[in-house]
């Protein structure tokens, strides 16, 4: 038996391309895992020196002096009428609208108050006008625990006269001297609360002159009765304050809210918020003079800070803070019982002091000695959270548990500008107190102060200078235009880049650098880090750095994260990926100033919101970074919309820097040369990114030169077709050779008597029937035997097993017919296909002519996508190669041979598996001519799972692969002329390099469409829309292109089947992947010289010949 073509007897072929493959691996990997060294190993860079303001503990000024112990501050124990007086205590909170610690501390701790006073009425101004202010937050709050069914605490409003100056005493004492105002006002007050149900309402009129005092009581009485019944009305008054009627204020309302606090007050003296004997001296003396059945005592918790003759009011977490940052140790005063430290701030001098939770469980102690259980907090979202458990220990008994220390804050943002440092992170804060025999609070120490996210800011020292910076880059269109302008203009710039779109234009990186622009990360990938771990974030920022050290020369220390849309992070998702680069070494540089140009509103906008917004600067908000894009999209606007920006700013006196001149630092601190300790990592990067470069372009260019050929070759083959059907041939003459129908059969006792019968029921005389039992273990031979024993047309031949091949080849001996046609027996031909195979003989130079194959078992999907398959692609490409005598194949399944043919090129060969495509090409090599006649129609049994057509193809692959190998003579020779210029060449290219390439194709697409998806979540729709809206119009036009190609071949087929196009469609979907696998499973085997096996079908017996029923 003849050698197979590629096998090699020796196995050393084999174990060479093994060792190939495993020395490739290896270098793969080795590779891999040294440019993931070099990544991870990244070295961070030392913080870049920011000019941020630097703080230092001082001396806290103690004015008390110890006089006696803190609990000989208690008053003694009442009894009788004040012990039963306050039966129905309440806890009430104040509320600020619109602050987000006051709703998040409601919404901790509503369980716990009775009442809510929400801030949210203000009587203002010379018309006495009353605003409202909205809240949707705190009404939702309250709408979903009606809905849960719980317990709900009544709202009483609170009305006040402070307005943007703050306090309007004199106003508001005309308001109540004119009879109509206040009548007025009563009845707007009254509506309000009865039309939204309110429990009554809370009067904070402050800062009233004394002669007001008359007519405020007159108003209070007015007012109370025209409340709706059962609404109550509440009045504060204040600490310390002779002129207040406490006694008369009491009467004309139905409760008073006495604020037990602010002994030393905004603006006074600093000194003890509420030292201990001053409040229990001032809650006395109010306890006296209201009774006990209508006084509220509020405690206050958040602090002071004095400063330059200013006092500034600090939450909890706000005067802890400031401490931290300090390093200033917070103090309890024995003298007062308040805490407090001081700081140093350049040349002012803080002094700060504090009613924490270790004050108030103090200051409740001694309300509890008084019977006074109505207690109110101001303010919710100032407090120190240790409050509530002092609240819930005064309720129920015991001691408050004060040891952690949390802060509510989410982020502290200090300073301007929009170059930042987190100089803090959330911390949980200690304390450690210890209290006497009665309860009281004698020491308090912080052994840790709680920490949110601290952010300070600077980059705004000098408002007449201005960065440009450019996100989203480097694109090869407009990345080199904007450069040319700021070229053009001298103007310096700051390009935060994407590592993927560097790696396609490492020059730009170099002409960035050249031009002494500064380069800043904006990740690799442009993620949304907010979703990624820190083992992420920093690969992303590692990997774009390595790139940038790999062409400059030159490391980068600012980061800019993708979609950190301002400089004042709040949220984790904009401080964690702030943070992990700052670990790392990196700047993060923020922006103010947004035209939002990714939009694409119009240069004109463009130009107009530049100019406006940082215009608009302000000691509070810094407009000194403005935020462009040289890439992630169309760019031109951004392109005609700079030069008018450098001009405008320019005329206005501004002065371009790059970002690090913002904060006072040179380029070289921005952008650092690469260290000599980091030079091999960067040379290992540097060929790695090289080779990176080289593969994608590569890659770009193999998809779009594959789709390009792939398009144009199947509405060639459609085209030439359509031609070829359009043009008339010549009919052919009557003639009617002698015919040997070869049968070559092995276990096919399902099928082998239909397929016999089916052929002798042709309507083509003298036929000779040769059945070659190629050693079948089944009851092949005895079926035959017994159907056919009496009918001189068939010939049964029993042989050894020697394969396909070997069976036709002993078969062609005993054949004596003119023309020879092989058939499989699971095939069956129609009754005319014989003839009209024969009748194209009458020409000499024929020497071989294909039929049309049709899927006869068209049962499933598996089955209808090859019956698809046989009509789109194998059928239409032998009518358009038919013109050009470019066939590479006649197919086993319905194929004519000349005998005289046969036996010039040695009959059969026996060293290919695809015997039909190399009898085919070796037949035209002699000089013969093949044709192909769309009529001789024959019906074959395919594959009916995916398993079985895999390896049926992958022996077609295998045996393609073969026959071209084995006839690449053909290509040097030029001749025959249609197989060297047409037939040859469209095999090798489509049916085994395309096929080998197009799982990269199909990769690069599944990656294409991922990361456009990935890009409209991160990017939203409106920049990311061009993006899909490109790739939906290729897809679109390649399935309609072939669609359109298989619709031709259904019209060329001529039997009026129904056009099942969207089957093509889907057809891309696993069935095309199983016909690229078995294409590279065939060149692995003949590059290893393996062994391949013929692999036969096993039959169903299920092929009709009736298409009706089965049709695609």
């Amino acid at each position: 038996m003849t050698r197979p073509v590629f096998f090699d007897p020796t196995g050393r072929r084999g174990l060479w391309a093994r060792r190939g493959v495993a020395a490739l691996l290896a270098v793969i990997v080795l590779a891999a895992l040294a440019f993931a060294t070099t990544l991870i190993k990244v070295v961070p860079g030392r913080d870049l020196a920011l000019p941020l303001p630097q703080t230092h503990a001082a001396h806290l000024t103690v004015s008390s002096r110890l006089r006696r112990d803190l609990a000989e501050w208690l008053p003694h124990w009442l009894g009788g009428h004040h012990a039963r007086a306050d039966a129905m205590p309440v806890s009430i909170g104040f509320y600020v609208p619109g602050d987000e610690r006051s709703i998040a501390s409601l919404r901790r701790h509503v369980g716990q108050l009775d009442w809510i006073v929400p801030a949210v009425m203000t009587v203002t101004g010379p018309s006495h006008t009353v605003t409202t202010l909205p809240d949707p937050k705190f009404d939702r709050m309250l709408s979903a625990m009606q809905r849960h069914g719980q317990r709900m605490p009544k709202v009483l409003p609170m009305v006040q006269n402070v307005g943007t100056n703050g306090w309007e005493g004199d106003n508001s004492a005309r308001l109540l001297a004119s009879p109509s105002a206040s009548r007025q006002l009563i009845q707007t007050l009254a509506r309000s609360v009865a039309a939204k149900h309110q429990a009554g309402l809370v009067m904070d009129f402050e800062a009233l002159p004394p002669q007001a005092m008359t007519d405020y009581l007159h108003f209070l009485r007015q007012l109370r009765a025209a409340l709706p019944a059962g609404a109550q009305l509440v009045a504060t008054a204040p600490a310390g304050d002779e002129s207040w009627p406490l006694h008369q204020l009491a009467q004309a309302t139905d409760r008073l809210i006495f604020m037990a606090y602010d002994q030393h007050w905004q603006g006074g003296q600093a000194g003890p918020v509420a030292a201990q004997e001053w409040f229990v001296d001032q809650v006395e003396d109010a306890l006296r003079r209201v009774g006990p059945s209508k006084l509220i005592v509020a405690l206050g918790s958040y602090a002071y800070d004095w400063h330059d003759g200013e006092t500034d009011a600090l939450s909890l977490d706000e005067a802890w803070l400031a401490a931290h940052d300090s390093d200033a140790p917070v103090t309890f005063d024995n003298a007062s019982g308040n805490a407090g430290f001081a700081y140093e701030d350049g040349q002012s001098r803080h002094q700060v002091w504090l009613l924490d939770a270790a004050t108030s469980w103090n200051e409740m102690q001694a309300l509890r000695r008084l019977h006074i259980g109505s207690i109110a907090l101001w303010r919710l979202g100032s407090e120190d959270p240790g409050y509530w458990s002092d609240l819930a220990a005064n309720r129920n008994g015991g001691r408050p548990s004060l040891d952690r220390v949390e802060s509510t804050l989410n982020t502290d943002v200090e300073g301007s500008g929009e170059i930042l440092r987190i100089t803090a992170t959330p911390t949980q804060g200690a304390r450690a107190v210890r209290f006497d025999r009665d309860g009281m609070i004698l020491q308090e120490q912080y052994r840790a102060l709680p920490t949110p996210y601290q952010v300070k800011r600077t980059g705004a020292q000098q408002p007449h200078l201005v960065a440009l910076t450019f996100d989203d880059g480097p694109d090869g269109t407009w990345t080199p235009q904007i450069l040319s302008v700021l070229e053009k203009a001298h103007v310096p710039a700051t390009f935060f880049v994407i590592g993927e779109n560097a790696l396609e234009h490492p020059q730009l990186l170099r002409r960035i650098v050249d031009d002494g622009d500064e380069i800043g990360n904006h990740t690799y990938l442009h993620p949304n880090l907010a979703n990624a771990s820190e083992t992420e974030t920093m690969l992303e920022l590692n990997a774009t750095q390595r790139l940038v050290q790999a062409y400059t020369g030159r490391s980068m220390r600012l980061f800019r994260a993708p979609y950190f849309g301002d400089a004042e992070p709040t949220t984790a998702d904009e401080l964690g990926p702030a943070l992990a680069a700052q670990k790392a070494g990196y700047t993060v540089v923020g922006l103010h100033v947004d035209p939002n140009d990714w939009q694409r509103p119009q240069a004109d906008a463009v130009v107009s919101q530049v100019l406006s917004q940082v215009a608009s600067a302000s000691p509070d908000r810094s407009e000194n970074v403005i935020l462009l894009h040289d890439g992630g999209g169309e760019r031109s606007q951004t392109v005609a919309a700079l030069p008018r920006i450098i001009a405008g700013l320019q005329a206005r006196g501004y002065r371009f820097v790059p970002v690090s001149q913002l904060a006072g630092l040179s380029r070289d601190a921005a952008m650092p040369p690469v260290k000599a300790s980091d030079l091999l990592a960067v040379r290992i990067d540097v060929g790695i990114f090289v080779l990176l470069a080289f593969v994608t372009a590569a890659l770009g260019w193999v998809f779009y030169l594959a789709i390009s050929l792939g398009i144009a070759r199947a509405v060639l083959m459609a085209g030439l077709a359509w031609a070829q059907a359009r043009t008339r041939r010549p009919v052919a003459p009557k003639f009617e050779p002698s015919v040997s129908i070869i049968i070559p059969a092995y276990n096919e006792e399902r099928v082998i008597e239909a397929s016999v019968r089916r052929v002798l029921a042709s309507d083509y005389p003298a036929l000779h029937v040769i059945v070659a039992d190629d050693g079948s273990k089944d009851a092949t031979s005895a079926i035959v035997a017994r159907a056919f024993a009496d009918d001189p047309r068939v010939t049964l031949l029993t042989l050894q097993n020697g394969g396909k091949a070997s069976a036709l080849n002993r078969a062609l001996l005993h054949a004596d017919g003119e023309i020879i046609i092989a058939l499989d027996a699971d095939t069956q031909f129609e009754p005319q296909t014989i003839r009209r195979l024969a009748r194209w003989f009458a020409d000499p130079a024929i020497g071989a002519v294909a039929g049309d194959a049709r899927v006869g078992n068209r049962i499933n999907l598996v089955t209808r996508w090859q019956a698809l398959e046989y009509i789109t692609a194998q059928n239409l490409e032998r009518r358009a190669l038919a013109g050009f005598d470019a066939m590479t194949v006649v197919p086993g399944a319905v194929g004519a041979w000349r005998r005289t043919a046969l036996d010039v090129v040695g009959g059969y060969p026996e060293d290919t598996l695809a015997e039909d495509q190399d009898l085919t090409i070796a037949i035209q090599r002699a000089g013969w001519r093949v044709t192909y006649d769309a009529q001789a129609v024959a019906w074959t049994e395919a594959p009916e799972t995916f398993k079985a057509l895999a390896k049926q193809r992958y022996r077609w692959a295998f045996g393609t692969l073969q026959c071209l190998w084995k006839h690449a003579a053909i290509l040097r020779e030029r001749k025959p002329t249609g197989l060297a210029l047409v037939g040859l060449p469209q095999a090798w290219l489509f049916q085994i390099a395309f096929a080998a390439i197009s799982p990269l194709i199909d990769l690069a697409l599944v990656v294409s469409v991922v990361s456009t998806v990935m890009r409209v979540q991160q990017h939203g729709w409106a920049q990311t829309s061009g993006d899909v809206g490109m790739m939906a119009l290729y897809w679109v036009a390649f399935t309609t292109i072939d669609v359109l190609c298989g619709w031709v071949a259904y019209r060329l087929d001529g039997r009026k089947q129904p056009y099942p196009a969207l089957l093509l469609v889907a057809q891309r979907f696993v069935y095309r992947q199983i016909m690229y696998w078995v294409v590279i499973r065939a060149i692995a085997s003949a590059i290893g010289g393996w062994v391949v096996g013929w692999g036969k079908l096993e039959r169903s017996g299920r092929v009709a010949v009736d298409g009706h029923h089965a049709a695609a």
